[in-house]
């Protein structure tokens, strides 16, 4: 179990109405330098409930990958990225950009 005091999480709304909300979590290494795990997701309010339509994560047992939940089957993207707090950045940069094709995609399926 990792101790609290290495992990964070940071949540911030897309629009006006609050319905598209971008969730960050991540845990730093242990000697503070940068992120060992992290996750970075884009989430919808629909019918009252999250609903998660990209997220981007990686672990200690797994590299940097994308969910595409906006997909008619659930797809898991393998990325060739470090994990690092750029990478991190890129993602949310792509997510504050591209939410709304992901949203419309989502809603497509």
């Amino acid at each position: 179990m990792v101790e609290k005091e290495r992990q964070r999480s940071y949540s911030w709304y897309l629009d006006k109405e609050k319905k598209n909300q971008v969730f960050i979590r991540f845990v730093f290494t242990s000697d503070g330098k940068g992120p060992e795990e992290f996750s970075v997701s884009y989430c919808q309010i629909i019918d009252e409930k999250p609903r998660e339509i990209v997220r981007y994560d990686c672990s200690a047992l797994e590299n940097v990958h994308m969910h595409q939940f906006f997909r008619n089957h659930h797809e898991k993207k393998k990325l060739d990225k470090e994990i690092s707090y750029e990478t991190m950045q890129e993602f949310v940069d792509n997510i504050e950009k591209n939410w709304g094709q992901y949203l419309a995609k989502f809603k497509e399926k």
